[in-house]
């Protein structure tokens, strides 16, 4: 069995990146503190709310691609939204909680692979 799996940047058409992604990061650089903050169903009303064709998938995509791109330093995600932080204290407690993600995710994805391999494995034949 073949599994394809998305390059990151798929998804993101031309009017993504090029109609979107300059205003999103116009209005994201304003976002300096967590007092700040927007999240993402405000990104999307503002943004439609000015003509703009924007979904939840393509606004988290874009925030993604900032985000791994360097686009904007310091973009964080937290229960209040999106904004700028420059407190090095914080970036790092973010950055940790990341990291527990992501090794609860490869826990998970271990987990699915050895079920997988245990439930599918080739089984002996019974002789009698």
């Amino acid at each position: 069995m073949k599994i394809k799996l998305k390059k990151e940047t798929q998804g993101l058409s031309n009017y993504d990146l090029n109609v979107l992604l300059p205003i999103l990061i116009k209005g994201l650089k304003t976002k300096k503190g967590k007092a700040n903050a927007v999240n993402g169903k405000q990104i999307i009303e503002r943004l439609r709310n000015h003509g703009l064709m924007i979904n939840t998938r393509s606004m988290g995509m874009l925030i993604r691609y900032i985000r791994t791109n360097d686009l904007i330093e310091g973009l964080m995600a937290s229960s209040a939204g999106y904004y700028i932080s420059n407190n090095e204290y914080e970036l790092a407690n973010y950055e940790a909680s990341l990291l527990g993600r992501e090794e609860s995710i490869r826990d998970m994805r271990i987990s699915m692979q050895r079920q997988r391999r245990k439930m599918f494995a080739p089984r002996q034949r019974e002789l009698f």
